[in-house]
């Protein structure tokens, strides 16, 4: 997260989410919208952690299961996620989301809190550890693994 963003307001809102089990967040400035009972279409030749592609609002969006994307060791999850719930990223140069489970809460954080409550890349919510998405970390991992 951008310090000087931090600097100009008085309030940052992440948006925490469910994906089965793992608990996540995000800047709600880099959200665009949640896409709910939204169907995937299948693409062949693309990596396991690319689901396909859905159709929000007459845009095409590239669907990522974080299951897949961001494995944890030692663990084994199934990475079927059971609600078609898709986390929509605005971005301006392409069109991707994330498939989730739920949305848990919107948390609103003084900006003079924020050094307190954020640590590297993790926000800490009741005690947990939440880790802070980047969408650009993802489309970056995305063009690295189409570009194979």
């Amino acid at each position: 997260m951008n310090t000087a963003d931090i600097d100009n307001r008085d309030t940052i809102s992440f948006l925490i989410f469910s994906v089965n089990s793992r608990f996540y967040a995000i800047n709600t400035d880099l959200v665009q919208e949640i896409a709910q009972n939204a169907k995937v279409h299948p693409l062949p030749f693309v990596p396991a952690h690319i689901e396909g592609v859905i159709n929000a609002g007459g845009t095409a969006y590239v669907a990522v299961n974080p299951i897949l994307l961001f494995p944890q060791k030692d663990i084994k999850e199934d990475p079927v996620i059971s609600k078609q719930n898709f986390l929509i990223f605005r971005r301006d140069d392409d069109q991707f989301c994330m498939h989730i489970s739920s949305i848990e809460i919107f948390y609103e954080v003084l900006s003079e809190d924020l050094k307190d409550i954020v640590q590297e890349d993790l926000l800490l919510y009741k005690n947990r550890k939440i880790k802070i998405l980047n969408p650009d970390d993802i489309e970056n991992r995305l063009l690295k693994d189409l570009a194979v």
